[in-house]
This record gives C-alpha cells, sequence and structure tokens, in this order.
C-alpha cells in the first residue's frame, strides 16, 4: 500500500471518531472473519457495517478480493482505535463530547423516534385534523389576473366604456407587434391609468383569487368570465365598478384530497407533534430531577467569538445536540424503519 493511501485510510477512520471498537464485555454475534490479539471482526458485524453503505458502494465488494479491501479497512479501523484508547484517548474531552452526542441521538431515537403512525394515532383523530383543516387539503381553482380598472357610475358608464374600449385597441396594437410584450405593456399602463387604487401600484397584479373571491369583488358574471380567459388574451369585462381590461399572469388547478387519500399523511404529521410533546414533557422532567440552575452573571462574562472557525453543526442546532435533533426537541420522527444508520467505518480507499 502506498503512503497515500494508508493516509488517506487513516484519515477516514479518524472521520468515523463517533464509531469506537466494541468494548470488552460486549458480546459480538456470527463466526471471526478476522481476529487478532484484542481484535475481533465477526461475519456478522461485516455485513453490518457494509449494509450501511449506499447500493452504489456495495455493489463494488461482492467479489472474495474486494471483500479483503473492505475488511482491511475495518481491521485498521480497529487497530487504530485500540492505540488510541491505550493512549488514554478515551477519557480525552473531545472523544467523551462525541461519545455523548451518540449516546443522546440513540436516546432519543429509541424514545422518541420508533413507532407506527397509523397505530398511534387513531383514525378518530385523523378524521377530526382532516374536518377542522379542510383548507390544507381542498382548495378551489385560482387565476392571478393582471387588471385596469376604468371606474364608472351609471351617469358615465357608456363614456367610460369608450374610454375602456381605447385602452384596450391600444394594448392590441402593441400586442401584435410583440406578443411577448403584451403583459408588460398592461402592467406598466395600468400604474399610470388604473382607478384601482389597491392594484394600482403593483401594475394591476390583483393576486390569485378563486371564482368566490372574484365574485365578491366584481360580481358573478364578472368572475366566470375571468376564469374563460385564454392564457394568451387581452381582454374587456364588465363589472359593477366599472370596466376592467385584464390578462391572466397565472392559474392554480383546484386541490380537492379526500381523506382516505392523506390519512396517513395526517397520522405521520400528529405522530410526529405527539413525540415532540413528549420530548419536551422529558427534557424538563429531567431538568427538573437535576436541580439545574444558571448563573446569569457568569454567563454574561463569556466572550462569543464571530470570527470563522471550525463548524460542525447544522443551522438550529443546540450545543450538544446530536444530528436529528432541533432546538426545541427531535425534529419529525421519521417513517417506521426509516431511523438513521448508525455511525459505521469508512468504505476503503481504491487502489
Amino acid at each position: 500500500m502506498t503512503r497515500g493511501l494508508a493516509a488517506t485510510g487513516i484519515a477516514l477512520a479518524i472521520l468515523t471518531a463517533a464509531c469506537k471498537p466494541s468494548p470488552p464485555g460486549v458480546h459480538k454475534t456470527g463466526p471471526a472473519v478476522a481476529q487478532g490479539d484484542g481484535i475481533l471482526v465477526t461475519a456478522d458485524e461485516f455485513k453490518a457495517r457494509l449494509d450501511e453503505q449506499s447500493p452504489f458502494v456495495r455493489q463494488r465488494f461482492t467479489t472474495l478480493e474486494r471483500k479483503k479491501e473492505f475488511l482491511d479497512n475495518l481491521i485498521r479501523f480497529e487497530l487504530l482505535a485500540k492505540a488510541a484508547d491505550k493512549e488514554g484517548l478515551a477519557s480525552d474531552p473531545d472523544v467523551v463530547n462525541t461519545m455523548k452526542k451518540v449516546m443522546v441521538q440513540k436516546l432519543v431515537q429509541k424514545r422518541f423516534s420508533e413507532g407506527d403512525p397509523s397505530k398511534e394515532v387513531s383514525d378518530a383523530d385523523a378524521q377530526k385534523y382532516f374536518d377542522d383543516h379542510k383548507d390544507e387539503f381542498q382548495k378551489p381553482a385560482k387565476i392571478r389576473l393582471a387588471g385596469l380598472l376604468v371606474a364608472a357610475n351609471d351617469k358615465d358608464r357608456a363614456a367610460k366604456g369608450k374610454e375602456a374600449k381605447k385602452f384596450l385597441a391600444q394594448l392590441k396594437a402593441g400586442e401584435k407587434k410583440n406578443p411577448a410584450a403584451a403583459l408588460t405593456a398592461l402592467q406598466t399602463l395600468a400604474r399610470q391609468s388604473s382607478d384601482d387604487a389597491a392594484s394600482k401600484a403593483t401594475g394591476g397584479d390583483l393576486g390569485f383569487k378563486s371564482k368566490d373571491e372574484l365574485a365578491k369583488q366584481g360580481g358573478p358574471a364578472f368572475a366566470d368570465a375571468a376564469f374563460k380567459v385564454r392564457n394568451d388574451d387581452t381582454v374587456l369585462l364588465d363589472s359593477p365598478q366599472g370596466f376592467w381590461i385584464v390578462r391572466v399572469m397565472g392559474r392554480q388547478d383546484e386541490m380537492n384530497r379526500p381523506f382516505e387519500q392523506v390519512k396517513s399523511q395526517i397520522q405521520t404529521r400528529l405522530f410526529r407533534e405527539k413525540r415532540t410533546k413528549e420530548f419536551d414533557e422529558y427534557v424538563k422532567k429531567l431538568r427538573e430531577e437535576a436541580g439545574v440552575k444558571v448563573d446569569d452573571a457568569e454567563l454574561e462574562k463569556v466572550v462569543v467569538s464571530t470570527a470563522g472557525g471550525p463548524g460542525g453543526m447544522g443551522h438550529g442546532m443546540m450545543p450538544g445536540m446530536p444530528g436529528g435533533m432541533g432546538p426545541h426537541g427531535p425534529l419529525p420522527a421519521p417513517q417506521p424503519g426509516a431511523a438513521p444508520a448508525p455511525a459505521s467505518a469508512p468504505p476503503p480507499a481504491h487502489k
């Protein structure tokens, strides 16, 4: 093995500091595939470490020669870990802190991540959530209009109608010359001439609205006509407010998901909320039992460096919390059988 490969193997082994060799007394199952003085790698252990790799990686280790490469890396890891333990590094603060993180992660996974949402959340509870939050699963179709309003009343309606038709003709002429700029032209004209104060500053953007919402704004006939406007057309619509020149900016299809279709999704959500609540209550109980007191005066003296430095914790993660936990408890629990894989020795460096 070249010096470069050896260095790579050592570096990879160090990166798996969260995974230490089995301490004395820990029973390993399966026949030995490699053993020595204080070193034992069993077939079951070998398979477990290999199964933790991605399918893409695993397919490289189907021959005896390749299996030996993977085993060689496991042996190297065990040897280095044994040497580190011999030098007293098991009590090193960084190692102890890493082990604490792994233990906390295992504890959270064991107590708060495992379970079957379909068994722990009843159909009745899921149905109640569905009934109370139907807007999450059933939404009407919506359109987003850009519009210019020429306001009109009974006295000046005829004159205002002619004015609106002139605006429309102006827009249609420009659209013929440059179809791609039709929406921009309407938005510019709306900023200049629209009588609708609410949308004028935004170029006539009326936002996404359902047919019912548009009916409240311009009447049922206006809403029906607006939903029939083609995406590539600029049209004139009548309303009690006056005359709208509109163009469709976007559409949202209707969503109508029945309970049976979303039941498992709801159960998973309620299951996660239940686990998070249980986690918060558990930590609160531990804190009360420990009688934790905070010294504000000493805490205030701690100088926090804002300079860049080594990271290691994701955004929103509390100090000392392992992956999978957020600042207010565990992150949403995975589906049954999707628990995070434990730390493993890395695949060997390729020769």
